[in-house]
């Protein structure tokens, strides 16, 4: 018994009131071994819960286990310290003006980090929700502590700050898990018959399945433009992802319906008149 106290008491190096033993290094692996077991054992449940949600939450669920993680590794570091017996409060001090330093140089970091604990808490935002930031449309694939992960249609990712999904003009297409308005722009040649073009445009859109019949399509005649008259037909859907795909093909619709009664779609056009001068 002796010989082991000795062997967990020997001592590699000693100042002042720290020490490093044996006994200390063997303290150190327990509590980080310790602490990688309750994380993934949190990462298990979670991903379980998760998994019974039909994984709707993940960005979520990945996000409370950082927050976690972080917050149990610097209690461990903590406990560590301690039992090492280096006095807290030196260290403390030394963080504390090493802090105000890196504050200005990492405002931003902490500043995204801050914005995706709201984020995750508010839940205004969620993976699988369609964003559309600065006029980029993508989907949300991810939600970290700092960052956000989104696939635009064309099959980019990117990565997005927090703090600018927080503070910036953000569409929430997928915020009301329902329907949305959307429209196509069409102009006629002036002379066309406007009843005959309404019921055109709303014949355009009746029959496309991804266009809900409540509530109905409408047309707006817009204004008297310099070269056409100018319509809207505005539908509602749910699928706003492939929304382009859809007005291209109410487009196409569009097309052959005004080219099948001779209605004509005008181009910019200017009546030039010459004056000429008596001799």
């Amino acid at each position: 018994m002796d010989y082991i106290e000795k062997i967990l008491g020997f001592k590699f190096f000693e100042l002042g009131s720290f020490s490093l033993s044996i006994y200390n290094i063997l303290i150190i692996l327990l509590i980080f071994t310790t602490v990688k077991v309750i994380i993934k054992s949190l990462e298990i449940i979670i991903g379980r819960r998760l998994s019974e949600q039909g994984g709707a939450n993940e960005g979520q669920g990945k996000s409370i286990v950082q927050i976690i993680k972080y917050i149990t590794y610097i209690l461990a570091g903590f406990i560590t310290v301690k039992s090492l017996g280096i006095d807290i409060s030196i260290i403390g001090a030394f963080f504390a003006t090493l802090g105000i330093g890196l504050g200005f140089a990492l405002q931003d970091v902490f500043r995204d980090i801050i914005s995706g604990i709201i984020i995750l808490f508010e839940r205004n935002v969620k993976v699988g929700d369609i964003l559309e930031v600065d006029g980029l449309v993508g989907n949300v694939k991810e939600i970290k502590l700092r960052t956000s992960l989104l696939r635009t249609r064309d099959g980019i990712y990117i990565v997005v700050p927090n703090s600018r999904i927080l503070n910036e003009k953000v569409i929430n297409w997928s915020a009301n898990n329902k329907i949305t308005r959307f429209s196509v722009p069409v102009g006629v040649a002036y002379g066309s018959d406007v009843d005959k073009v309404k019921a055109l445009l709303l014949k355009s859109v009746e029959a496309h399945p991804k266009i809900t019949k409540r509530p109905n399509p409408t047309v707006v005649f817009k204004d008297f433009a310099d070269s056409a008259l100018l319509f809207e037909i505005w539908f509602w859907t749910s699928d706003t992802w492939t929304i382009e795909i859809t007005q291209s093909e109410i487009r196409f619709q569009i097309n052959k319906l005004f080219a099948e009664n001779n209605i004509q779609i005008p181009f910019p056009q200017r009546d030039v008149h010459l004056i000429e001068k008596s001799k």
